[in-house]
This record gives structure tokens, sequence and C-alpha cells, in this order.
């Protein structure tokens, strides 16, 4: 019969087995308790952990599957100690929103989760989804070495979260009917995400919110006039197929942030080389990232090229009709939310002035009057004081 969980042998060799094994067993106990003594002397020492990362996309077809799998094997180089395991397509069995109860609590260790999925728990992550505020690919880059990010990093950690990787997707209009300026939406039946949508419903476009894989068939079916959807989406919806008109190239009104979040709690299990193994990572996986993000739309465009479709940029105009019309509705109701989403708006507006372009042209363009978008006290308010 099993004994502690090692069995003896009928052969005149099994007793002498058995032993062997004990003796075996008892030196790895003793290891344990002494890797055990050693990992309480301190957090850096470093310890074997399984790892899960949890997303709901495709694993090739879709650059956040694959960016996933970039980040995994990088950082099994730099950390081979780390059990890592990738689950696509929510094979865990949680939801796209259970997610981040999960890692908040610390039942999982990674998602890739865009952030407009978290912004009912976390508004301050709204930032991230502003249209208009980062318009290209470097200056999501300014924002990554700035103030901003670090700020970003402090509100995630006071809601049990890290932000790993720092993924933008660019994207464009791909519709039925020609967009120019807010006032060339009126009417017509969009979809978008996130605060895209408050946008287009002000500028009078009748709004839908159905699921995204229904996009194609609605369109085809005439119920939907258009999308306003990352490049990425452009190619796995074949919005070629099903619009006639897209936008690319020139400053975007539309980038979505789809980082890879960790549980804070996960991450303050590692030792400092584990965090730096996986900050490493992150940096080759950002890199892989955008590069297929630019990929993405040079193949969106191929393709409505090659459908017949119209292809055009926004002008410098219409792009700051876009802006500020984005500044009276979302950007106005993201101030709103606390006092630290303010604070981030208004910093992330200063190292965007300071770090890209002239400060004429970015006033201009990004913030024509950023103290508005500051709550200030009334003039008879002050003086009393």
């Amino acid at each position: 019969m099993p004994v502690g969980g090692l069995t003896r042998s009928d052969s005149l060799l099994g007793l002498l087995d058995y032993r062997r094994a004990f003796v075996r067993r008892g030196i790895a106990v003793l290891a344990g308790v002494l890797a055990l003594a050693m990992d309480m002397s301190g957090p850096q020492q470093a310890r074997a952990q399984d790892l899960r990362i949890s997303h709901q996309f495709h694993p090739t077809a879709d650059a956040r599957g694959r960016a996933a799998r970039v980040f995994a094997e990088e950082l099994l180089l730099r950390a081979p100690e780390l059990k890592v395991s990738l689950h696509p397509q929510l094979e865990l069995g949680m939801s796209r929103d259970e997610q981040l109860d999960m890692l908040q609590s610390g039942k999982l260790d990674f998602a890739v989760l865009p952030l407009v999925f978290g912004v009912k728990r976390v508004p301050e992550f709204s930032l991230a989804l502003l249209p208009g505020l980062v318009p290209n690919l470097a200056t999501a880059n300014a924002l990554k070495s700035s103030e901003v990010y670090t700020r970003l990093q402090d509100v995630a950690a006071k809601n049990g979260l890290r932000v790993v990787t720092w993924w933008w997707m660019r994207g464009g209009f791909a519709t039925t009917r020609e967009v120019k300026g807010p006032s060339s939406v009126k009417g017509m039946h969009m979809q978008s995400c996130g605060l895209a949508q408050r946008v287009l419903a002000s500028a009078g476009a009748d709004v839908a919110d159905d699921p995204w894989g229904e996009i194609s068939m609605r369109l085809e079916m005439g119920a939907l006039d258009g999308v306003a959807v990352p490049y990425e989406d452009f190619m796995n919806l074949k919005l070629a197929e099903h619009t006639k008109f897209g936008t690319f190239g020139g400053p975007s009104i539309l980038t979505c942030f789809s980082p890879m979040l960790m549980s804070k709690r996960a991450w303050d299990r590692l030792s400092l080389d584990q965090q730096r193994a996986i900050d490493e990572a992150a940096a080759i996986a950002d890199g892989y990232f955008q590069t297929s993000q630019v990929e993405a739309e040079k193949r969106a465009r191929a393709a409505f090229r090659r459908a017949g479709a119209s292809i055009r940029s926004l002008t410098h105009d219409e792009y700051l009709e876009w802006l500020q019309h984005a500044q009276k509705t979302a950007w106005h109701d993201y101030v709103k939310v606390s006092p630290i989403a303010r604070d981030l708006l208004n910093t992330a507006i200063r190292v965007i002035l300071t770090d890209i372009g002239t400060k004429e042209d970015m006033i201009s363009t990004l913030a024509p009057e950023p103290e508005k978008l500051v709550e200030r006290t009334p003039p008879k308010a002050r003086a009393a004081h």
C-alpha cells in the first residue's frame, strides 16, 4: 500500500529501494525548508512561479495575441525559473470583463485588456481613450518616457494593477459616405469604441453599440454607415469589402490603448531581477507591437485601394475641428472624473507641448486654451481668501 507517496516492491530489493527513496525524499524536504527560509529572508530571492496570461484575441491573427507571445518568450529567456502560460480567446473560462476582477484579486497574473473595458473600475484610465489626445505613435512614445507614465502607474497600483506594455493602436474612419469634419457624420449610423462614441453622438451621429463581430454584417445590410476603429480591425473586419471611404495617414482622432496589465499582487511577489526581466521583455514586445500597427495601417490602405475605395487623410483644419469638438465633450467630461484625472490630462498636455513639435503648433492643435480644462476657483471666491 502507498506509504508517504511511495510503494514497496515485492522483490528482494524492495526494502532497500524504499529506504533509498525515503532518504532522497528527506533530503528534498530539507532542501525545501532551506529554500523557504531563504525566501523568507527577503523579497529578492528568485523563485519559480506559474504566471498565466489571458486575453480575448486570436493568437496569430491579432497583433495583441502575437505580441503577448513575444512577451512570454522574451520573459522566459530572461527568467527561465518562471513558468509562463498563454491563454488566448478567453480559454480560462472567464469573461472579458472578469479578467480585470481576477487581476485585482490576484487570481490572474496578466491580461491584455483594452482600457475601454477598465474605465468603469478605474475611470482615470479614460485618459488613454480621449479622442485626439494621442494623434500618432510618436506622441504615445513621448508619454511613455514622461511623468504621465509614472502617474498612470500610480493610479494602476492604487487599483491593484500594473501597466506592463505600452500598446497603442491608431485608427480611422471606414464609411459608406465620406467623412471630413464633425458635421459630416450628422445623421450617419456609426459605431466606435470608448469615448469616441460620445464624440460621434454629440456630432449628430446615430451611434450603435452592437457586438463587434456583427459590424461587417450590419455594414453589408445597410444598418451601419461606418465605423471609427483601429486599423488592426480594418483588416479583421474586412472593412474594405463593406465600405467605400477610408481615412489613413496624418493625425488620427482615434488612437486606442490596449496594454497588457498585471496583478500588483503578482508583481509584488517577484524578485527585483524577475521584475526587471518583465520590463525588458515588455520593451521588446512594445517594439514589435508598434511595428505591427504601422504594418496594419499599410495593409488596410492597400486593401482599400484594391477594392477601389476612396482614401484620404483628415486635413489639418478637419482634425482641429474634431479635436475641438472632442475637448468640448469627452475631454470636458474627463476632467470632472476626479482631481487626479484633471491633473493627468494637464500633465499630458504639458508633456506634449514640451516634447513634440513647436509650441505654437501644438497649442493650436491640442489645446487652444488648456487652462479651460482646469476647474479654477471663481475670481470672487479667490478674492475672499
